[in-house]
């Protein structure tokens, strides 16, 4: 059949045509081949919007090559040598085959027109570098006793900077490096897993005050009885932890310190390379026995770079109910009510613990609802992280853009500082910004140039407009908010009620005594 097609438009000069048929069957098979580097620019799409701009580009180090040579940056490439230098000290594992590995590696992830300027002696040079910079400044933030040689303000700005698209430096590379001083790949994951934590979500939940008031009274009145009963306890488990050499062995697992992992979710396999159906759910991770191309399974292979690594540690959240798809022919549901306007109608706001930003969930009860959302902390740097992420999903050009839709939903929730105040006082926003306006301009100038996903929080969004448009629900909202909102305003109301049923009884025994 090509073969026809091609000279039939031979025979009419529609060279074009053979091309587009050629390119065809190069790419048909070239599928399983890996395509381009994995180290894009920001697309010029999101870079052209002029209040971001600043927010793709180092401000004190760079990594790789697209920055480097930087004069802005010139201060930091002597300080870079000596976090090398350190990273190295009275290391002997150091061979020409590691450089070798290194700047093979370069050479298949950065953009040609990048790499050009740079011989293979400067490649290998600025990759070994920034590779022990990372790992060094990393280091030494996961150990309090190290001295960093840098400025609180220096610190925050490398952390930053270290989180940009175009100042990325291969996964392997750092591995192949950390290698040099970790015999074991869990100390190297330890420490890189500790820097990944320090952004954007808040790991742990606060314990309440009034627990720890209960706790310690509590303490205080059973401690007498407890502690015979402790000690003896602690004998007990002592003397079986001896004479059992399972347990043992178990507890100098623990002890010794177990393997670990980089704690990642890869995306879980497409429609089409799964030959799922659309009404099938799909797991939050993909199965631990599905072979990528490279022939690694999902759980052993390594991110690209440190921002995909934090991207589908922190953002990524595979859903079904929040990206479940529209009906053909609808572009999804807009959610029209900021924070302050859906407490109006019922709706509470909660913290969700959990591990990714984006995982929001709707809870809808007979007479209000709750919104649980991740806390997010809201710093100097957010802005800069977040856009950076978008840029990175833009470039992958993945399925689903969880950080727009992300930012889409919670520009959608904000309006004005009473907002962020309504947020933050229920532990959703974590505020070091500033004022709560600040935060409030923030989402709001991110969430005008952001594309998302029409399907993102599409279930949430009904749910929540369908709780708003609901009368009843707003008349039980509006008298709890007027008549139960605190003790005395109770108390008041049910003195009022007590005082009105006293005088109707009254009023009836008045007109019909009960001995008449």
């Amino acid at each position: 059949m090509s073969e026809t097609v091609n000279n039939d438009a031979s025979s009419k000069h529609y060279e074009w045509l053979i091309e587009i048929m050629k390119d065809a069957e190069e790419t048909t098979h070239d599928d399983n081949q890996v395509k381009g580097p994995a180290f894009p620019r920001v697309p010029s799409t999101v870079r052209e919007i002029q209040q971001n701009r600043d927010c793709y580009d180092p401000s004190v180090v760079s990594i790789g090559p697209y920055h480097h040579g930087n004069t802005k940056l010139k201060e930091t490439e002597k300080l870079k040598e000596t976090y090398a230098r350190e990273f190295v000290k009275d290391r002997k594992k150091l061979t020409p085959e590691i450089v070798e590995a290194v700047l093979s590696i370069a050479k298949n992830s950065y953009l040609e027109d990048a790499r050009r300027d740079f011989n293979d002696e400067q490649l290998a040079k600025m990759m070994f570098v920034d590779g022990c910079f990372i790992l060094q400044f990393m280091r030494c933030l996961n150990a309090e006793n190290e001295d960093l040689k840098m400025s609180e303000q220096q610190i925050f700005h490398v952390k930053r900077d270290l989180l940009l698209l175009e100042n990325q430096l291969p996964f392997e590379v750092l591995h192949s490096l950390g290698g040099m001083r970790y015999e074991n790949a869990s100390d190297l994951n330890k420490i890189i897993n500790n820097f990944i934590s320090l952004h954007i979500r808040s790991s742990s939940k606060p314990i309440p005050k009034w627990i720890w008031v209960a706790l310690t009274s509590l303490g205080l009145v059973m401690i007498p009885i407890i502690l015979p009963l402790f000690v003896i306890a602690c004998c007990c488990f002592c003397l079986w932890i001896c004479s059992t050499p399972f347990v043992l062995r178990f507890i100098g697992e623990k002890l010794l310190g177990k393997s670990v992992s980089l704690d990642w979710s890869p995306p879980p396999p497409s429609e089409e390379k799964s030959g799922t159906r659309d009404d099938e759910p799909q797991p939050a991770h993909p199965p631990p026995t599905r072979k990528e191309k490279s022939g690694k399974r999902d759980d052993e292979r390594q991110p690209a770079h440190l921002l995909e690594l934090l991207y589908y540690k922190s953002m990524y959240h595979y859903s079904e109910s929040n990206h479940k798809k529209a009906a053909k022919g609808s572009r999804g549901h807009c959610l029209y009510y900021s924070a302050k306007n859906l407490k109006k109608v019922g709706i509470l706001f909660g913290a969700r613990w959990t591990g990714a930003i984006t995982d929001v969930k709707f809870k809808s009860s007979i007479f209000w609802g709750t919104l649980k959302v991740p806390p997010i902390i809201i710093d100097e740097s957010t802005k800069s992280l977040l856009l950076n992420l978008v840029a990175y999903e833009t470039s992958a050009a993945l399925d689903q853009l969880w950080v727009s839709s992300y930012i889409c939903f919670m520009d959608s929730l904000i309006d004005d500082a009473k907002d962020v105040k309504e947020l933050r006082s229920n532990g959703i926003i974590i505020n070091y910004l500033g004022a709560d306006q600040k935060v409030a301009n923030l989402f709001n100038d991110m969430g005008k140039s952001m594309t998302h996903d029409t399907a993102a929080y599409n279930d949430i969004k009904i749910k929540i407009n369908k709780q708003c448009e609901s009368t009843v629900k707003r008349w039980v909202y509006e008298w709890k908010v007027t008549y139960f909102s605190d003790p005395w305003t109770i108390i008041t109301v049910l003195a009022a009620s007590f005082g009105l049923a006293l005088t109707a009884t009254q009023t009836y025994y008045t007109r019909y005594p009960p001995g008449k």
